[in-house]
């Protein structure tokens, strides 16, 4: 079945993630997706390499693959006249175009919001920028660590009075990525009411500050930060975190710990403390939260997190594991839900990778192919645009195309 952005055309020049992951969301929706790329390439190409890290197998880069799947590419060196008038030819057809080039760039290159819809008013014009197309720092360059550093992620992870802490790289983009996909689906929506193309912009640091939403409505309605935790020291210590017998880790969460207390002193053996006058109400525990949480380590370090889990379920104690990102690729409840998915790769055979953060019962998600080699499409799609291969020699010849 086609999913549901099928017959939507989307042109991207995009590098690294926030774009491409655009892309590739909008790819996995059903659009039909063009990654026009320098006749060097996206330089996420190179990528892990460029951080010392390992880059994958037989010649292929899992980085690119993963931001970069159902997608075509065509090279083309927008410098010279006959690569703009190929590009612009891409555009007349499209529906989308997705980049997240600097702002003042795409003015720069002849390509940006005003010369695009002046050749197809319809046109999607989506710009998933560092920070958004206003104020003192619009034109300033921005990476995921910037952009998660300046909208208060760093503050935001680790425990009080800790340093700022570093997340795993992409993270940001990732979600960058996933905002401009969605701001793309609504102005479509918008275009077929009105029938009139917009340039939508959306930023790392704008989609950053909307993921943490409600912690920021204590600066915003009372002028304070949301305290961060400390885990030795919770205030609601069976809404936290301990470590097992055999090292890995476990949550158990209520919200209303009033009411599950008592499944928690069943479950770990502890009734003589359901009625303790230092642990028998929200507020008690609150004011001795530090001793409680120091019994419920030694608790949990005499069993191993399966076993906890047993027992919890058993006990209707609302728990779940603490999972490295190897373990997410084998939860079953990832999996049944097409979370995390197997495809057949053409050079890697059968593997997993992400799947969809959406279902959709009549129009699904779905991995069309494998991320493109640099230019593998280029004469596919002259060809879908007109040109012969008398054409194409000639623009091989004058080096606009690889």
């Amino acid at each position: 079945m086609a999913g549901p952005l099928d017959g939507i055309k989307v042109v991207e020049i995009s590098m690294f993630q926030q774009g491409p992951v655009a892309g590739m969301r909008l790819g996995d929706l059903g659009a039909e997706v063009i990654k026009v790329e320098p006749k060097n390439g996206d330089p996420a190409r190179g990528m892990m390499r460029i951080i010392g890290a390992d880059t994958g197998l037989k010649g292929r880069n899992y980085y690119f693959e993963s931001n970069n799947r159902n997608k075509r590419s065509i090279t083309l060196d927008l410098n010279t006249e006959k690569g703009k008038k190929v590009f612009f030819e891409l555009i007349k057809r499209a529906d989308v175009f997705v980049t997240n080039l600097s702002i003042d760039a795409p003015k720069r290159m002849g390509i940006n919001y005003q010369a695009l819809s002046a050749i197809n008013p319809r046109l999607i014009y989506a710009h998933a920028s560092g920070w958004g197309r206003e104020g003192p720092d619009a034109n300033e360059l921005s990476f995921d660590y910037t952009g998660i550093a300046r909208s208060g992620t760093m503050m935001m992870c680790g425990e009080r009075n800790g340093p700022p802490a570093t997340l795993i790289p992409g993270m940001g983009d990732e979600q960058g990525g996933l905002i401009c996909a969605w701001a793309v689906t609504a102005a479509l929506y918008a275009r077929e009411k009105t029938g009139k193309g917009q340039l939508v912009d959306t930023s790392l640091m704008g989609s950053l500050i909307a993921l943490h939403g409600v912690n920021f409505a204590a600066p915003g309605v009372l002028g304070k930060e949301f305290p961060r935790f400390i885990r030795a020291e919770a205030g609601n210590p069976i809404y936290n975190h301990y470590q097992c017998k055999d090292g890995k880790w476990i949550v158990i969460a209520h919200l209303q710990p009033d009411r599950y207390w008592p499944n928690v002193c069943k479950a770990m053996g502890i009734e003589e403390l359901e009625h303790d006058p230092r642990f028998n109400s929200i507020e008690a525990r609150h004011d001795n939260g530090k001793e409680l949480v120091a019994i419920l380590d030694e608790k949990f370090a005499t069993k191993t997190r399966d076993e906890w889990m047993k027992i919890f379920k058993k006990e209707n104690v609302i728990c779940t594991p603490i999972q490295s990102s190897s373990e997410v690729f084998k939860d079953p409840q990832a999996l049944a839900n097409s979370y995390v998915i197997e495809v057949e790769h053409p050079v890697w055979g059968k593997i997993k990778m992400l799947g969809f953060p959406w279902l959709f019962s009549q129009t699904p998600a779905s991995v069309q192919r494998e991320a493109p080699e640099l230019g593998q499409h280029t004469e596919e799609i002259l060809q879908e645009l007109g040109y012969n291969w008398d054409d194409i020699t000639k623009l091989k010849e004058e080096e606009v195309i690889n």
